[in-house]
This record gives C-alpha cells, structure tokens and sequence, in this order.
C-alpha cells in the first residue's frame, strides 16, 4: 500500500466531515450539561463563602463565554475575509462552538472569566484562523488556548489536592490514603478541568463516538492502553506490598480516572487535523503522547502533562507520517512489538528511577556482563 501526501486542507468527504464534527458536538454538549449538573452537587470546602450552586453557575458562564467568544471570533474574522456565507446555517457555527467549549471544560472552576476570553482568542485566532481554518491548522486549537492560560495565569488558575496531585505526594513518599474511590468515579471532587470528571459519562461517550467513527481505536485505545502499562509498571515498582495490590491498583485507577487522560481519549488524540493518517502511524503518536504525559506526572512539577504532550505530538505529526512508507499486516505486528517493548522498559525505568535504584541495576548488569 503505498500512502499519498496531501498538503493542507486535511478534510475528507464534507457531507463525512460535517457528520463527525455534529456527533462530535452533541457529545460535547452532553458533557458540558453534566459538567454544569455534576457541579451543583461537587463537595466544597467548608472555609468558602461560595456555594455549590454558585458552582455550577461559574460552569454554565464558562461554557457560554467559551463559546460564544470563538463564534464571534470566527464571524469577524469571515467579515474581514468578505464572506460569512458559512453562518448562513447552523453547519457554520458547530466546529466554532466545539473549540470553545474544549477549551472551557479543559480549565478549572476557578479561571476567571477574562482568561477564559483571551484562552479562546489566542486558541481559536493564533491556533486555527491564522492557519487558514479548519483543516489547515498544525496544531489542536483549543489546546494551544489552553497552554496560553496555563502558561500565563498559571497561579490563578491552581488547584491544590487534587487526585493526581496527591499522587505525586505519594510518589514522593508521603502516606496518602485514597480511600472513597466512589466520589472519584462520579465526579464528587474539585479537579484541574471542568469537563473531565464525570467518568462514567466519559466512558460512554467513548463508546459512541467510536461507534460513529469520530475517533479510532487506533489511537485512543492505544493511549489508553498505553498509560494502563505505564501507570501498572511504576505503581507495581513503587507500591506493591507482598500479598497486597491495593497501592497498585490505587495509582493505576487514579491515573486512568482523573486528570485528563479519559477527556484526551475521547475529544483530543484523535482531532482529526491535527493527528496522522495510517494505522501504524496513529499507533506511533499514541505512544509518543502517553509516554510524554505519564513523564510529566511522574517526574516533571506539574500534575497533568496531556496539554504538552499532545501539542508534541501534533508538532511530529507530518514527520510520522513520512517515515511510514508503507503498510501491511508484517509492518503492523512489527511496529506494535516494538511498541510495546518500548513502553514497558519506559515503565519499568521510571519505577526504579523514583526508587533511586536505576543506576545500582545498570551497574549490577554491567557487572554480569563483565
């Protein structure tokens, strides 16, 4: 099989195109409407005046203002350009809605509202528009807003005690106990995003829009297995007691559950545009993503890596793409043998590299060797 390059727009059939992109936003709507009702019923901390009510309002202004900046982001920038005959229809104003409500759902309760606003500009205008729009852009749009947020309101936009962030305590050899697994399944729990709680939920979404074809398995099932390896592997290492797997499955579940890696499998390793074409290569870039956020939460100062890692990922995208010259059942087993070596020696690695002891096992099978 021999693979076609084509230069920008990375769009398909419209009628394909447009049917992925309203799938795609009826289950963004979904999760911003329960993000919305979950808040009303979140926990908060009894040393706030707010209440959960006020909660789930700050959610719903949000998701408003996210979308409804990018809409009018896009509209002016269709004035400029002499048409805005692609408004003349519902049709025009999904991918505009879907960018901002990504980028909402990706921050947290606390952001407020002006960072959400300039979240959005720069997501939608230096990450899309000045591209060309829609199928022309390198990288994910409303990731490249949320960097810019993240980046330049980091510290107000900072949520302390959060699951992963207890994790990494742990790592570091603090005595954490995560013992209402419940509240972390449904949602009950202040987290870095909005939209990324509501497991369940996510879960199910997942399903659909793999029925649909929004996403491919390919790559969101390789990420996600990918990080089961990765979280298992140094959970293994760091907290398994003889005959007790509970630290284990702890750090395993965490990972899978919270922070982003259930809202990244569903609405942004598989984005289309910005991700390759073949299966192996798509097999490659879930890797390479996975890899590079389980690195951060491991041993980096920030809790979340998926943000980065994805951008990553988009950047060595044509490069991937490249690279594979051709595809066939040999070259697929092959590439995911080597995959999955690869992820397991990084698994292992980073377990003894947190235990201290990486150095002590290269010089014990230097010593064999020898």
């Amino acid at each position: 099989m021999e693979f076609i390059t084509k230069k920008p727009p990375i769009v398909g059939n419209s009628q394909r195109t447009y049917k992925r992109s309203i799938n795609l936003h009826f289950a963004l709507l979904i999760v911003a409407i329960a993000a919305v009702i979950l808040k009303a019923y979140t926990k908060v901390p009894e040393t706030v005046t707010y209440t959960a009510l006020d909660q789930s309002f700050k959610v719903f202004l949000m998701l408003a203002v996210g979308a409804f900046t990018s809409v009018v982001i896009e509209l002016f920038y269709s004035l400029s350009e002499g048409s805005t005959k692609k408004f003349d229809s519902y049709k025009g104003f999904v991918d505009p809605i879907n960018t901002g409500l990504i980028i909402a759902l990706l921050l947290p309760t606390i952001t407020p509202i002006y960072v959400l606003i300039l979240a959005v500009i720069v997501g939608v205008y230096a990450g899309k528009l000045v591209f060309g729009g829609y199928g022309y852009y390198i990288f994910n749009p409303a990731l490249v807003g949320v960097l810019f947020a993240n980046l330049s309101f980091g510290s107000q936009l900072t949520v302390t005690n959060t699951p992963l962030m207890l994790l990494k305590r742990a790592l570091g050899g603090e005595t954490i106990s995560f013992t209402n697994m419940t509240d972390l399944f449904v949602g009950n729990y202040d987290a870095l995003a909005i939209g990324t709680t509501s497991v369940i939920l996510l879960c199910v979404i997942f399903i659909y829009l793999l029925i649909t074809r929004v996403i491919d398995i390919r790559t969101s099932g390789t990420f996600l297995l990918t990080v089961l390896i990765m979280s298992f592997g140094v959970g293994f290492i760091n907290f398994y007691v003889e005959g007790n797997m509970s630290g284990v499955f702890d750090y395993v579940v965490i990972n899978m559950i919270t922070g982003f890696t259930l809202f990244a499998a569903v609405f942004l390793v598989s984005e289309s545009v910005s991700s390759p074409t073949s299966r192996e290569t798509k097999m490659i870039y879930a890797v390479v993503i996975a890899t590079l956020m389980m690195l951060v939460r491991v041993l980096g100062s920030q809790p979340e890596g998926v943000v980065f890692a994805i951008l990553f990922g988009n950047m060595i995208t044509p490069f991937i793409n490249r690279t594979v010259k051709r595809s066939d059942n040999k070259t697929l087993l092959k590439t995911s043998l080597i995959l999955l070596f690869t992820v397991l020696f990084i698994s292992i690695s980073l377990g003894f590299i947190l235990q201290s002891e990486l150095i002590d096992i290269f010089a014990s099978i230097g010593g064999a060797l020898l």
